[in-house]
């Protein structure tokens, strides 16, 4: 028990001001502690010993506890356990999918709302796509992707979409990164025809075109650029 303690003392940290209540302060750290592995799929938690780790009382531990429950990231066995939840390759593929019509539905609006300064802005980054994909630099590719779908997610302005990607956000992010430990961005060749494809709808408005396309790159490039990102704009 005293090894747990200490391990907890180093992995978990709150800061020392902020405008968020104390409840929203200990969501956000157990959040970000299970979506980067530092508590581990299946790993037990309980509110004393997180509360004595992070010096605070165990209500707002609590609180956050339920709340990571009904995200799906803790499950709770009444009077036995409480634990980090598995991502199953079922959970990820689901998350996944969500997360390609969300960013799918964030093009629809954005190309109908952006201004002609906000369109060659999204231009420029998917130029940027396409550069880093005919190299075949695989890391290049997951960043542009990633600042591409940050873009346009901000030039759909929809609140409601926003608030959806905000609520779901760790979860999203975790199964997210589950999926993407096996997944094959495929090839310069296989990518370079809907890339194409969408830099011509941008260019000409064409929202329902550009919006297809995107859904088919997205789902080449899978959790590795396209489902993170949305997840980081929403943050």
């Amino acid at each position: 028990m005293k090894s747990e303690r200490a391990r907890l003392d180093q992995i978990l940290r709150l800061p020392t001001s902020s405008q968020h209540t104390l409840g929203d302060l200990v969501h956000e750290e157990l959040s970000a502690a299970i979506v980067d592995g530092r508590l581990a799929a299946g790993e037990r938690v309980n509110d004393k010993g997180i509360a004595e780790a992070l010096g605070i009382s165990r209500t707002p531990v609590r609180e956050a506890l339920q709340r990571l429950t009904l995200a799906g990231l803790v499950e709770v066995s009444a009077s036995r356990y409480t634990r980090v939840t598995e991502v199953t390759d079922e959970m990820a593929a689901s998350t996944l999918e969500f997360a390609v019509l969300q960013a799918g539905n964030a093009l629809q609006l954005a190309v109908s709302r952006m201004d002609d300064r906000g369109l060659a802005g999204a231009v420029a980054l998917l130029d940027r796509m396409i550069e880093a994909s005919e190299l075949d630099e695989t890391d290049t590719l997951v960043q542009a992707t990633r600042e591409f779908v940050i873009y346009i997610i901000g030039q759909a302005r929809n609140a409601d979409l926003l608030r959806v990607l905000r609520n779901e956000n760790a979860v999203i992010e975790r199964n997210l990164r589950y999926s993407a430990r096996s997944f094959d961005l495929g090839t310069p060749a296989v990518r370079r025809g809907p890339y194409r494809r969408i830099r011509m709808a941008l260019s000409a408005r064409d929202a329902d075109t550009a919006e297809h396309w995107f859904r088919v790159q997205c789902r080449l490039l899978g959790a590795a650029g396209m489902g993170v990102a949305a997840v980081a704009a929403a943050a």
